[in-house]
């Protein structure tokens, strides 16, 4: 990973006051293929996410599903980067930036940018992805609605809390 791929690197230090932004719970959405896309975010700009197929999950009761998911990530012998997808965000004014890192197959790293607005304390619509690396491109509108739930810790596993480089 080179800095140069990072199109706005969080900052770590400093954090933005955030009114909008709900720190007690996850953000979420079903995509079209009905997956799970969960995101965390924490005060520290650290920002975690995990997308869950449809059969790890019960759709009538989406924060079980969550916390079962953190439950197991706590357990595990396995690595812990094999869950999460890491990284961080910025915000200024109502608009936010993800940026995260992606393992893809054949042994390399990929950034991922997600632009969007928060509407309000339960709702952030990204109109943007981005992975360049896959050339992926798209600008549909996906709404994430907050649940109050559980949350991993945002430091255990984080395999980017300790790179200089990628914090401004």
């Amino acid at each position: 990973m080179y800095v140069s791929d990072f199109e706005d690197r969080p900052c770590k230090v400093d954090p933005p006051n955030i009114k909008e932004l709900n720190f007690d719970g996850a953000y979420y959405r079903i995509d079209k293929n009905k997956k799970l896309d969960v995101c965390f975010f924490y005060n520290n700009c650290i920002q975690r996410s995990i997308t869950i197929d449809s059969k790890y999950y019960e759709i009538s009761s989406i924060a079980q599903s969550i916390e079962k998911i953190i439950d197991d990530f706590n357990a595990a012998a396995k690595k812990n980067d094999q869950y999460f997808e890491d990284g961080g965000y910025s915000i200024t004014n109502d608009h936010i930036t993800i940026q995260s890192i992606r393992y893809i197959p054949q042994f390399t790293w990929g950034t991922v940018t997600k632009k969007g607005t928060i509407l309000n304390d339960s709702t952030i619509v990204f109109t943007e992805y981005r992975f360049p690396k896959r050339d992926i491109f798209e600008t549909d509108s996906n709404y994430y609605l907050f649940i109050k739930t559980n949350k991993p810790d945002s430091l255990n596993g984080n395999r980017w809390k300790d790179k200089k480089w990628y914090w401004r």
